[in-house]
């Protein structure tokens, strides 16, 4: 088993080399050797890779305090005990083939049944937790495309009204600043707490 600081520590690694592909695409662009769209396409494509290796982790995190070493901390347990990682998936899984961990306050549910009150998960900021949902609008806003997710994500997700009609669409957002200083693109924002659920988890066990 792996320390839960290792696991996001990991994850750290791939969210950098993500965030400097954002910045190599931004100078490409500003050497004119990148369109608008491409550019788009391609922090559509970094932020699905973010989000995806972040529900890894979640899952990732699950196992390690069901099945590594015991927390320190007060009223952190695990609800079952077992050294066998098969017989933890066949009880964790329930003949799914692999743990929903987003959208998160539906994984809260399934924590719930494993650890006492659902800890350390369940004791993420409200705020965090509301920028999770919203991740979770925009990458199905780019992985399906359908005019329901489109919809969802225009309505529901902060910063898409302050586009140009022609422009709200996942690839757009990620790219526009959300603050001036010091600037900052909305897709950081999801990457930086991304890293900050990641590093809280691991260290509240």
């Amino acid at each position: 088993m792996k320390k839960p600081i290792d696991c996001a520590t990991r994850y750290k690694s791939r969210l950098d080399h993500l965030r400097s592909c954002c910045t190599r695409v931004n100078e490409l662009h500003g050497h004119g050797y990148l369109s608008v769209s491409d550019c788009d396409l391609l922090y559509e494509s970094t932020f699905l890779n973010s989000i995806a290796l972040f529900e890894g982790l979640l899952d990732e995190l699950l196992t390690e305090f069901m099945c590594g070493k015991r927390s320190r901390k007060r009223g952190h347990y695990a609800l079952m005990s077992t050294t066998s990682m098969k017989n933890y998936r066949t009880i964790v899984l329930q003949g799914r083939k692999y743990v929903e961990c987003l959208p998160y306050k539906d994984f809260l549910d399934t924590v719930k049944l494993y650890l006492n009150e659902g800890k350390p998960f369940t004791e993420i900021d409200n705020a965090d937790r509301g920028i999770l949902a919203q991740a979770v609008l925009v990458r199905n806003a780019i992985a399906h495309r359908s005019g329901h997710a489109l919809s969802r994500f225009r309505d529901d997700v902060a910063g898409v009204a302050g586009l140009p009609p022609h422009r709200r669409f996942p690839g757009p957002l990620l790219r526009k600043q959300y603050r001036a200083f010091p600037t900052q693109q909305w897709h950081e924002l999801y990457f930086d707490t991304f890293e900050k659920v990641a590093f809280r988890l691991a260290r509240n066990w």
